[in-house]
């Protein structure tokens, strides 16, 4: 436990940091749950394709 994936670490913040506001603001609407679904799906398929063909 002492080896911490500093760079993953700051990549997922930074993400947050960027998609976060626009998340929020997505939620006003009241229909945001079909969104979060088609979002993690798209999110699913991604790590799919990358442990499918990714370069390890």
């Amino acid at each position: 436990m002492d080896n911490i994936n500093w760079l993953g670490l700051t990549s997922l913040l930074l993400v947050a940091i960027l998609v976060g506001p626009a998340a929020f603001r997505m939620n006003r609407g009241g229909q945001w749950l079909p969104k979060v679904a088609v979002w993690l799906a798209i999110l699913v398929g991604l790590m799919f394709v990358y442990q499918t063909f990714g370069p390890f």
